[in-house]
Order: structure tokens, then C-alpha cells, then sequence
């Protein structure tokens, strides 16, 4: 089972793309920060990428991930996402 991940808010859209920013604890210091682009009509994953502090720029890491991990960490960012939206709802 995957782990929960520390979404940064908030939630970038655009006409067709979503964009999910997160953050790994588990992983090393540079590389723990990622950018997951959904398409916004469908939520599928177009594109994940990770930050290099180091190198100071982002690394396009799709192709090293399997597509069902890719398809499971969508879906554990967007359940996340959806409780953060119905807590925030709650206290308005």
C-alpha cells in the first residue's frame, strides 16, 4: 500500500492540465519533492517529475515509473486531495 504524501496546496490547474504538488518523507533530501500533471478531463497521469536540489531544476522521471504505480499514486494524491477539499469545506 502506498503512503500518504504531504500535498503542497494549492492544486495548480490549467485549461487541460491539473498539476500535484508533493513531497515523499521517506525519500532522500534531494529527491523528496515531486509535480505529478494530470489531464484534467480524464485524471490521467501525463507526467511525474522530481526535484534535484542540487542541480537546482526538475527531472522528468515518468518513464523510469510503472504505469501502475504511476495510476496508484494518482489515486492516493487525488483521495488526499478530496479529504483536504471536504475538511476545508467543512469549516467554511
Amino acid at each position: 500500500m502506498l503512503q500518504a504524501f504531504a500535498v503542497v496546496h494549492p492544486i495548480v490547474e490549467f485549461e487541460d492540465t491539473l498539476i500535484i504538488e508533493f513531497l515523499d518523507e521517506t525519500e532522500p533530501e534531494d529527491s523528496r519533492r515531486y509535480r505529478l500533471f494530470l489531464e484534467k478531463q480524464t485524471l490521467q497521469a501525463i507526467k511525474l517529475i522530481v526535484y534535484r536540489p542540487k542541480l537546482e531544476s526538475w527531472q522528468d522521471i515518468t518513464s523510469m515509473i510503472s504505469t501502475f504505480y504511476l495510476a496508484s499514486l494518482r489515486t492516493r494524491l487525488l483521495e488526499q486531495t478530496e479529504d483536504f477539499r471536504d475538511k476545508k469545506d467543512a469549516i467554511s
